[in-house]
């Protein structure tokens, strides 16, 4: 009996299966569809009924579609929530209707998608060339295009490149598609699928709730293109409520050269390469599009979409220095020890100069050698300034950036106040630290005052090409260029008075009076070896400054908040390499230095060491020195200047049998290395930067008032002394010691070296 049962229900289940089969069968033998096929912004309409297949839908667009080869084009439909499915085979085309069917839709579009310029192409809908052949009427033996190329050499047709720019087609399609970018994502695509299509519109209509879109040919030709999107009140998306994709007018092929390539459609397409790479020039811009997009784009388009994709990754340069207020606290709050300042004008709060030194930068600086390299370097954005910045040297003999700031010119008063805050950070670590810098007068002022009595290095490279300018670059000029340029160079690398009286004098006469002008005003216990009071540990240029600068040139023409935290995240990311990359090392000395040392043992492991008491000894190599060991001296000098045991002090310790590395400065260690990197730099997260308050007590932070001066844009940086009568000149512009100069100013400087 319960057999019984079971069996009529699945009977009267099967009968009902078969029921619904059947009524869809029935329903779709009944139904006609229409679709709305579209290729390059022509569409044609066609009804699709259960007789029909996917090879009557082929030919059918063949025909209609000039230049459309059967097996060189793919299909798409599109409906509600599915805006792109496969239509190849006969099982797709009775899926589609059945779907039409159940969600009760009269209507599909179709998009044709050329594949021409694609050599193969493996969809299922694509016959094989004897069968493409017959469908034109051909013999399979008969000459097709394909054969033909092959056979062309250099006149054959070339294949489409393909290009990024090639979707856009299918950015506008069916009424009810969907844009959660609001009317600014709809503009965008818009302008993208005209450009693909070939075709230029006008707004008929355009704000934040609506946007109406005619063909610019509607008056001319009357063309009955039209597309009309409003704003969803519930989603706040924007949504297409009617579309006539239809061109009426004359027709249309894709140019290079478009009206609706506008800046902000650059700027859509850049906005990534430009946060990558910030220093991205138009003319790259230019090419890129040209290799990409296939689209020739002006300068101006170049130049202004460039800005605006700065605009949105960087925000406004103007609102970038209020900004600073939050900034600071938030350096404060993330990394502990560091010192922050920004400083305004006093009544109207307008930015004047920043200071920044992370806290582990300045636990760091201890186990670095005690050298300081200062400069500056000018900033490209738009409201210019300058960049200062301090930076030691690791025991690794890399740069160690420790302190920088932004302001609004190099003056004097801008490098004391610079100097009184890195006095504040270096005071408290008890030891003196010898600086390097080029000869801006601003700079030596402020370094007099703020650190009286400290060892203050000039730079040897800068000095050099201060001396190089007075001579003529060819000819005779140029052989006594070089000349001249030895004699210093023995003078400024002399270890003993001696050595450097006798070049100098050499150099006098050689020189003549321009020489002579130049040495008397330059003292030689700021650059000589003989005669610094202090120790250089070696060095002799500002050269790790100059490092500093390069490295962090990608970020200077950025608006000052976006510069100053695109410097935190790199020196964060470069602490923590090296700081990883400091656990691996198993030598007692930092790399650089150890093979320094082994090189140092080698060249004296022939030579004749005498002892002389417990820690003097007399080593015989080219001649003798005597080398001891308790004071860490030697005849040569070359231990006092480096502070690094040199060859003559490492053959005297090996034929004492100690450790070499006893007589190392620890700053050279391994160890003191790792701790200079143990204290990391923290991120500063910005995810609550606009829900407080973003001004200062005084009010908005506004951005410093800038002068564009006279003639060509400056592109070079005279560093040193300054004749008095530039100085003067360009006193009232803000620029003390080191300037900007156009080419004017140039020659107006070199005629002034001139004797």
């Amino acid at each position: 009996m319960q057999f019984l049962i079971l069996n009529q229900k699945l009977q009267c289940s099967f009968w009902f299966h078969n029921s619904i089969s059947e009524s869809i069968l029935l329903g779709l033998m009944e139904v006609c569809v229409i679709a709305k096929c579209t290729y390059k912004s022509e569409t044609i309409m066609f009804s699709v009924s259960s007789e029909s297949s996917m090879v009557d839908i082929l030919k059918t667009l063949c025909l209609r579609f000039r230049g459309l080869q059967l097996g060189c084009f793919t299909l798409r439909y599109s409906v509600p929530s599915y805006p792109s499915c496969f239509l190849e085979t006969d099982s797709d085309l009775d899926l589609m209707r059945t779907f039409l069917l159940i969600s009760n839709e009269k209507t599909v579009d179709i998009l044709v998608k050329d594949l021409c310029g694609i050599s193969e192409y493996s969809g299922d809908f694509c016959v094989n060339k004897e069968l493409i052949a017959c469908e034109k009427g051909e013999s399979s033996c008969s000459s097709t295009v394909e054969d033909r190329n092959e056979f062309l050499g250099r006149s054959k047709r070339a294949s489409a490149k393909p290009l990024l720019s090639n979707e856009w087609e299918t950015y506008i399609h069916h009424v009810g598609q969907k844009f959660d970018g609001g009317a600014e994502e709809f503009r965008l695509k818009l302008c993208k699928y005209a450009l693909e299509v070939g075709f230029n519109f006008l707004y008929a209509g355009n704000d934040k709730k609506r946007v109406v879109a005619v063909c610019s040919n509607k008056k001319l030709e009357g063309c009955s293109w039209r597309v009309y999107a409003s704003r969803c009140e519930a989603t706040g998306s924007f949504v297409i409520r009617t579309l006539n994709n239809v061109h009426t007018c004359a027709g249309r092929i894709r140019e290079s050269k478009s009206k609706m390539m506008r800046s902000r459609v650059v700027s859509s397409l850049i906005v990534d390469r430009i946060r990558a790479k910030p220093e991205l020039k138009p003319v790259e811009i230019i090419h890129e599009f040209k290799d990409y997009y296939g689209i020739d784009i002006s300068y101006y388009h170049a130049w202004f979409g460039k800005e605006l994709a700065k605009l949105d990754v960087h925000g406004d340069e103007s609102k970038s220095f209020n900004e600073l207020v939050w900034y600071t606290d938030a350096v404060k709050e993330t990394n502990t020890g560091s010192l922050c300042t920004l400083d305004c004008e006093a009544g109207i709060n307008r930015f004047r100069r920043f200071f920044v030194s992370f806290g582990g930068c300045i636990a760091g600086f201890q186990y670095c050698i005690p050298l300081l390299f200062i400069d500056a370097t000018f900033l490209k954005s738009k409201y210019k300034g300058q960049l200062l910045c301090a930076s030691g040297k690791n025991g690794n003999q890399g740069f160690y950036p420790l302190a920088f700031g932004v302001v609004d010119s190099e003056t004097e008063e801008n490098w004391t106040w610079f100097l009184q805050h890195l006095a504040s950070i270096l005071l408290p670590m008890g030891r003196v630290v010898t600086f390097f810098s080029d000869r801006n007068q601003g700079l030596l002022n402020a370094m007099g005052f703020v650190f009286p009595g400290w060892p203050h290095s000039y730079c040897y490279y800068h000095l050099k090409q201060n001396l190089i300018s007075k001579y003529p670059k060819s000819g005779y000029g140029k052989l006594l260029q070089d000349r001249v340029i030895n004699l210093f160079s023995r003078c400024a690398y002399a270890v003993t008075e001696e050595e450097f009286k006798v070049a100098m004098e050499e150099l006098v006469i050689v020189g003549s009076s321009k020489v002579k002008a130049f040495i008397s005003d330059l003292s030689r216990d700021h650059y000589a070896n003989a005669f610094f009071k202090g120790m250089r540990y070696g060095e002799m240029a500002n050269s790790l400054a100059e490092s500093f600068n390069n490295w962090v040139g990608v970020f200077r023409d950025l608006p000052v908040l976006p510069l100053i935290e695109g410097i935190r995240q790199k020196l964060m990311v470069l602490n923590s390499q090296r700081r990883f990359e400091a656990e691996k090392w198993t030598t007692v000395l930092c790399p650089e230095m150890e093979t320094r040392l082994c090189e140092n043992a080698e060249a004296g492991r022939t030579w004749a060491v005498r002892r002389s008491n417990s820690t003097v000894f007399e080593v015989f190599a080219d001649y003798s020195v005597m080398v001891d060991l308790e004071q860490r001296t030697c005849s040569c000098r070359l231990w006092q200047i480096d502070g690094f045991p040199c060859t003559h002090a490492v053959a005297a310790i090996l034929a004492k049998r100690d450790s070499v590395y006893d007589y190392v400065e620890c700053y050279y260690k391994t160890d003191f290395f790792r701790k200079a990197y143990e204290s990391p730099i923290f991120p500063i997260p910005d995810i609550g930067k606009g829900l407080g308050s973003n001004g200062s007590a005084a009010g908005v932070v506004l951005p410093p008032i800038t002068k564009r001066p006279a003639g060509r844009p400056p592109t070079k940086r005279i560093k040193g002394p300054v004749p008095n009568w530039l100085f003067e000149a360009l006193h009232e512009l803000n620029h003390e010691g080191s300037f900007l100069l156009g080419d004017r100013e140039l020659d107006l400087w070199h005629r002034a070296e001139m004797p």
